[in-house]
């Protein structure tokens, strides 16, 4: 398993990015404190704010505590929203330009998109514009 943390920080406005799953059957995706340890996986902690796919089923996870997210299955590509000045993380359908899931965050600085995979692989489309609609 692997945990890996972009390069682009960020500390204010919308950002959206989308990763296209291939043959991954558990893997995370959200942001991450810029200054977070390098050596502990993203969805643990407090500094990180994380959607996580494993057994089929999705999960919202923010210090270690899970949501369950009922309504989607196993997307080919997601969206990732950011909102930072307003403090929340959605997870977009991309095909359909719907958000599935929210999560609430007190970002404390800057912060980092963030991958963790444990199989397969994930490809990130970033730079690109927030959708009308979400």
């Amino acid at each position: 398993m692997g945990c890996s943390l972009g390069d682009t920080s960020i500390s204010s406005g919308r950002h959206y990015w989308e990763v296209t799953v291939k043959k991954s059957n558990e893997f995370r995706l959200g942001v991450a404190d810029a200054d977070m340890s390098r050596d502990e996986c993203i969805g643990v902690s407090s500094r990180s704010w994380v959607f996580a796919y494993s057994h089929k089923k999705w999960h919202g996870m923010v210090a270690n505590k899970t949501i369950p997210i009922t309504n989607i299955g196993h997307p080919s590509k997601v969206g990732l929203l950011l909102d930072y000045d307003n403090g929340k993380l959605s997870l977009v359908d991309s095909d359909k330009g719907s958000l599935i899931h929210t999560l609430n965050a007190a970002f404390r600085g800057p912060v980092l998109p963030a991958f963790g995979l444990w199989d397969g692989e994930l490809l990130t489309h970033s730079g690109l514009d927030v959708p009308d609609n979400v």
